[in-house]
């Protein structure tokens, strides 16, 4: 080869390798970092259920505003224009017109009048003084229930916060799984190329090649199904951020590294909590008020209802002639003595309702009580569990090893090795679940405590600390 190919050649390595090189960097910096918090941020911030929970919160404010119009003045403006040939109406209209002459009394022209025509202009004020208490009872209703749509909004706000955790953790284990699904492929290898070595010495026989190149074919088939469920894991927490791709984004949460303690508290101490702060028990409380002033409502319907108010029209045969004004002022009383039960089963209805709360608040803080017990067991339990995992892998690595030197030096045979390198495998991704469990057991308790926010939940907050701090580490 001539020194000019080989410069050229030469060159032409250098630059490829300093594209590669440079275009990788560029990849892994193009790779944003994304906290958990920043996740649930996002969640937040796009979620159309919360979009949904903010309209029914505007439309119970709007509902406080109906309610307080019950009592409010009331202004009716009306333009009417009639034609008609009827005797009492027409001489009415005469009248009311101001055009009423002598001739007007006779008999054949009270019996006969002709076709007259009456425009009329009227104005009507109406002041209700009393509604038997229907509007004040309308409006505290109407206020309870903005603080039942605040409640389910905060709720739904809860439960977001922990699908998003739950969906962000949930791809962390996948793609940790991947990566133990890469070093069994790796081990698979090996195990291949020792059983090749033997088979070349004469040291076994050929079905443990065999059996080592199944047992490879098994783990890149384990390999590829994790990682697709890796893939679907960043599409599901792509869709509920509102994104189009985490596919650019690094899961950065310490998940391998999680600070795990037991939790000692005890589910008796906690359900006081609980009660205090969960969003949908507090709600009871306010649909046992809202339902009693229903109550108070219906009761209101067969109270006598008084209002005040004046009238004033305007009469002409049309608007080219000449017509005469009138007014009048009025006090009026309403009072519903009979109305067929309807008010009473109205209100025998609501307080139906209100006592069934009663109920329901009772079942309500079983299932809680239940909830904050399952979630300190679950956490106690991934704990535990987590040391035994983590003493079973190096267990098992050590073990893998030594039978390695055995099978190379002719000592073992090809099943136990396999068997110790599915035993590794499975007590691996044992310990990723473990971890996994806890991480959501955790988030899970704040959820029963009612404190799942991301001021009081340590997941989030302990975990933009660690990401705040790498990011100062590498400035």
């Amino acid at each position: 080869m001539s020194i000019r190919k080989q410069l050229f050649l030469a060159v032409f390595t250098m630059i490829t390798v300093f594209l590669f090189v440079f275009t990788g960097v560029f990849i892994l910096e193009a790779a944003m970092p994304l906290p958990i918090a920043e996740a649930v941020r996002q969640a937040l911030i796009y979620s159309p259920t919360l979009r949904a929970m903010k309209s029914e919160e505007s439309a119970a404010v709007e509902q406080v505003g109906e309610a307080r119009a019950m009592k409010a003045v009331k202004i009716n403006l009306g333009i009417d224009d009639t034609r008609t040939d009827s005797p009492m109406m027409a001489f009415g209209a005469r009248l009311n017109q101001g055009n009423i002459s002598t001739s007007d009394f006779a008999p054949d022209r009270l019996n006969a009048p002709g076709t007259i025509n009456n425009l009329r202009a009227n104005l009507q004020i109406v002041a209700p003084i009393s509604l038997g208490g229907m509007d004040r009872n309308a409006v505290s209703s109407a206020r309870e229930g903005v603080k039942i749509a605040n409640l389910d909004t905060l709720r739904a706000r809860q439960e977001i916060i922990y699908r998003t955790i739950e969906i962000y953790l949930g791809a962390i284990l996948a793609r940790e799984s991947v990566t133990v699904a890469e070093k069994a492929c790796e081990g698979s290898v090996e195990s291949v190329r020792n059983a090749e070595a033997a088979v070349e010495a004469q040291r076994t026989v050929r079905s443990d090649l065999l059996q080592a190149r199944v047992h490879h074919s098994q783990n890149e088939e384990n390999l590829l199904r994790r990682r697709n469920q890796y893939q679907l894991a960043l599409d599901e927490l792509a869709v509920i951020m509102g994104i189009p791709s985490a596919a650019d984004f690094e899961l950065n949460m310490p998940f391998l590294q999680q600070n795990c303690v037991a939790c000692g508290e005890a589910p008796e101490k906690l359900i006081g909590i609980a009660l205090a702060k969960r969003p949908d028990y507090i709600k009871v409380s306010h649909q046992e008020a809202s339902f009693g002033n229903q109550e108070c409502m219906a009761r209101g319907m067969t109270r006598p209802h008084v209002s005040i108010g004046a009238a004033a029209e305007h009469n002409r045969e049309d608007i080219g002639n000449a017509g005469h004004g009138n007014g009048l002022i009025f006090a009026r009383v309403d009072w519903n003595v009979a109305d067929g039960g309807e008010a009473r089963h109205k209100a025998l209805m609501a307080r139906k309702k209100r006592d069934g709360l009663n109920d329901t608040a009772a079942a309500m803080a079983d299932v809680i009580h239940l909830e904050i017990r399952t979630a300190i067991t679950n956490i106690n339990n991934a704990l535990e569990r987590i040391r035994v995992s983590s003493e079973a892998v190096t267990q098992s690595e050590e073990s893998l090893r030594i039978l390695r030197d055995r099978y190379t030096a002719g000592l073992a045979i090809m099943s136990d090795l396999l068997e110790s390198d599915n035993s590794l495998l499975s007590h691996r991704m044992n310990h990723l679940q473990a971890l996994y469990d806890y991480a959501l057991s955790k988030a899970r308790l704040k959820m029963a405590l009612g404190e799942l926010t991301p001021e009081e939940c340590e997941i989030l907050s302990t975990t933009a600390t660690v990401s705040s701090t790498l990011k100062t580490s590498a400035e």
